[in-house]
């Protein structure tokens, strides 16, 4: 169908999405519950602060915790009180957004978030590294630099390639794709596929659905069945329903909603967040306890 709406492009002119833009889609789905989760979480936590340093109750805990323990241990209590709750934040930050999802959203976010890492850890070994390594187009260009062109890292080459717009190398990578199982041979024929695709020759989806019949069934072909509906899904971007070639292959994956967010999504985002926030405070607060526990022996 072709709009006919004034300043409209046709949809057909439009080009198709470029690598990336899936993943950008399923960020402004996940958005306004992510910003409502913080902020609770935030609020609670500053509430709590406020209530635990001006109520008299934390000050009668503070001094019965020093008269029994003594005021050093008292100290790193508390210091290890505070790195268990801001753990805590950190987890409910990560781990709950994309449990508050429902429908369609939660479907579709459950087979991109299963398929992503399980592509990720077959080369990294655990999910967050891709957006450690591969999060930003610059970050992208950093590891081209210094990765070298192996079988088991042409197909992360090739995304990357084709994230920091490099269509030509990116197929050079696929087609030096290793071919040794049938599930090889398929993503080396989807990586060719989303060449033509993303450089306007066109996308033939028979030959893939064929690679995928070759395939035994098993995890193998359900690997591939997914990647494919995630390629069909940027390919309806940005009018057309993205949601459903995802939707469709939901019931191959049998772990339920609760596990594959958990495991294949919070725990990445938890591991991300751990690395850059939460590691460094938990640091502090230790840090800081050795000052206070130090200088007064220090300083007289």
């Amino acid at each position: 169908m072709v709009s006919t709406a004034e300043g409209t492009p046709p949809i057909e002119d439009r080009g198709p999405a470029p690598i990336g833009s899936l993943g950008r889609a399923f960020v402004k789905v996940l958005a306004p519950i992510q910003t409502a989760v913080v902020a609770v979480t935030l609020l609670v936590a500053f509430v709590l602060l406020f209530l635990g340093l001006t109520a008299d109750p934390f000050y009668d805990a503070v001094i019965w915790v020093g008269e029994s323990i003594g005021t050093t241990p008292a100290i790193w209590v508390f210091a290890i009180l505070a790195a268990a709750l801001f753990t805590l934040a950190v987890a409910v930050i990560s781990f709950v957004p994309p449990l508050l999802l429902r429908g369609v959203d939660r479907e579709a976010f459950v087979v991109h978030s299963w398929i992503g890492a399980r592509e990720v850890r077959r080369v990294f070994g655990r999910a967050s590294r891709a957006a450690e390594l591969l999060g930003t187009p610059e970050a992208a260009r950093r590891w081209l630099e210094t990765s070298q062109p192996t079988d088991d890292l042409r197909g992360v080459r090739f995304d990357a390639l084709m994230m920091v717009g490099r269509p030509d190398d990116a197929r050079v990578e696929a087609v030096a794709m290793p071919q040794r199982t049938p599930l090889e041979s398929y993503r080396r024929h989807e990586a060719l596929a989303i060449v033509d695709d993303q450089i306007g020759l066109g996308f033939d989806e028979a030959p893939l659905r064929q690679a995928i019949a070759a395939i035994p069934p098993g995890i193998d072909r359900t690997e591939a069945t997914v990647s494919l509906a995630v390629t069909l899904a940027r390919r309806a971007l940005p009018d057309g329903d993205w949601r459903m070639p995802l939707v469709a292959v939901r019931g191959l994956l049998p772990e339920s909603d609760a596990i594959l967010l958990t495991r294949d999504f919070g725990l990445t985002i938890f591991d991300v967040l751990a690395r850059r926030i939460l590691v460094p405070f938990v640091i502090l607060f230790f840090a800081t306890a050795v000052v206070v526990t130090v200088a007064p022996a220090l300083f007289g």
